[in-house]
C-alpha cells in the first residue's frame, strides 16, 4: 500500500509548480526593483531623443503644411537639394574642421589635467571643482565673458598678448577661438571621466613596475596609458559627437549677422537657421538627419579602429 509520503514524492506537478514559484520569487527579489529603477529612465529616452530622431527622418522625406499637420510624401527631394547645396557642403567642411581641432585638445588637456588632480595633495578637492565649474555655466553667461576677453579694442587677450588681433572677426583665427572657448567649457567633465579611469588603475601595477625599473614618464608610457585607453576610447567617441553638434559657440560668439559666420558656421547651426529662421523644416530634417548617418558612421569607424590600440585589462 503506497504512503502519503510517496504520493506527495511522486507528483509530477509538485517539482514544476516549485520551480515556478522560485522563478517568480527571483524575478521580484533580483530584477523588478531594477526594472522598477530603469524605466523612468528608458521613457525619458524614449521620449526626448528616440521619438524626436523618428520624427525627423520622417520629416525629412515630406513636405509639411499646418505645423505639420498635413504632410505630402516627396521622397529623396529634400536631400537631392541638399547635395547641390554648396552652403551645405561648406558647413560640413567646417564642422570636420572643428572637429580636427577640439578632439584632440580636449582629450590632450584633459588627460594632463587629470594626471596633476590624481595627485595626493592637501586641498585637491578645491581644484577638482575650479576645473569641473566651466562644465555647469551658463552658455549664455560664459559667452559674454568670452566676447569681452577676445575683442579687439579692448579685449584682455590682446592686451596681455600686447596684440591686435581680430578674434572674433578675422576669419583666419575665428575657428581657433571657437575651439578655444569650447575647450574651456567642455574640459571639466572629460576630466572627471579621466580622472576616474586613472583611479581605477590598481596600485600593485605601478609597484610591480617600479621593480622593473618604470618610474617617471616610463610609468606613464607602459602603465597609465596602455590601461588608461578604454576610457580615453569613450571620451573620444563623445567629444567627436560633440564637436559635430557645436552650436553654441558660433550663435553666443557671432550671432547670425558676424561677418565671419561663413568661416565657421557648422551643420547643426544651417539647421536651426534652416528650420527656425527660413522656416524650412523638412529641408532642416534632411540636413541634421545626414549629420546622424555621419556620427553613426564615425562612431562605427573609432569602434572599428579601436581593436588596434585599446587594450582591456
Amino acid at each position: 500500500m503506497m504512503s502519503l509520503a510517496n504520493i506527495e514524492t511522486d507528483d509530477p506537478i509538485k517539482p514544476i509548480f516549485n520551480r515556478k514559484q522560485r522563478k517568480i520569487s527571483k524575478f521580484r527579489d533580483h530584477y523588478l526593483p531594477a526594472y522598477i529603477l530603469v524605466i523612468p529612465t528608458v521613457l525619458l529616452v524614449a521620449f526626448f531623443y528616440v521619438l524626436p530622431t523618428l520624427m525627423s527622418l520622417f520629416y525629412g522625406f515630406v513636405e509639411s503644411e499646418n505645423f505639420g499637420l498635413k504632410n505630402k510624401w516627396v521622397g529623396l527631394k529634400n536631400y537631392e537639394r541638399l547635395f547641390h547645396d554648396k552652403e551645405f557642403w561648406a558647413n560640413l567642411g567646417n564642422t570636420f574642421q572643428y572637429v580636427i581641432l577640439f578632439v584632440p585638445l580636449v582629450l590632450i588637456i584633459a588627460t594632463f589635467l587629470a594626471l596633476l588632480l590624481n595627485q595626493k595633495i592637501k586641498g585637491i578637492s578645491v581644484f577638482r571643482t575650479i576645473y569641473f565649474l566651466p562644465q555647469i555655466t551658463l552658455p549664455a553667461a560664459t559667452a559674454l565673458v568670452w566676447v569681452v576677453l577676445l575683442n579687439r579694442d579692448y579685449g584682455l587677450l590682446n592686451k596681455m598678448l600686447g596684440t591686435d588681433i581680430g578674434w572674433l572677426s578675422d576669419p583666419k583665427v575665428v575657428m581657433f577661438s571657437l575651439v578655444l572657448t569650447a575647450v574651456w567649457g567642455s574640459i571639466g567633465l572629460k576630466m572627471v571621466i579621466i580622472l576616474a579611469g586613472l583611479q581605477g588603475i590598481s596600485v600593485t601595477l605601478y609597484e610591480a613596475g617600479l621593480l622593473e625599473g618604470a618610474t617617471g614618464f616610463k610609468k606613464f608610457r607602459y602603465i597609465t596609458l596602455p590601461l588608461l585607453t578604454p576610457t580615453l576610447f569613450f571620451v573620444g567617441i563623445i567629444s567627436v559627437i560633440e564637436g559635430t553638434q557645436v552650436f553654441e559657440g558660433i550663435y553666443f560668439l557671432l550671432g547670425r549677422n558676424s561677418v565671419v559666420l561663413e568661416d565657421v558656421r557648422s551643420i547643426v547651426f544651417s539647421y536651426f537657421i534652416t528650420t527656425y529662421r527660413q522656416n524650412e523644416p523638412n529641408y532642416g530634417a534632411a540636413i541634421i538627419n545626414i549629420l546622424l548617418i555621419i556620427n553613426l558612421l564615425l562612431t562605427a569607424l573609432q569602434f572599428r579602429l579601436s581593436k588596434k590600440w585599446v587594450f582591456y585589462e
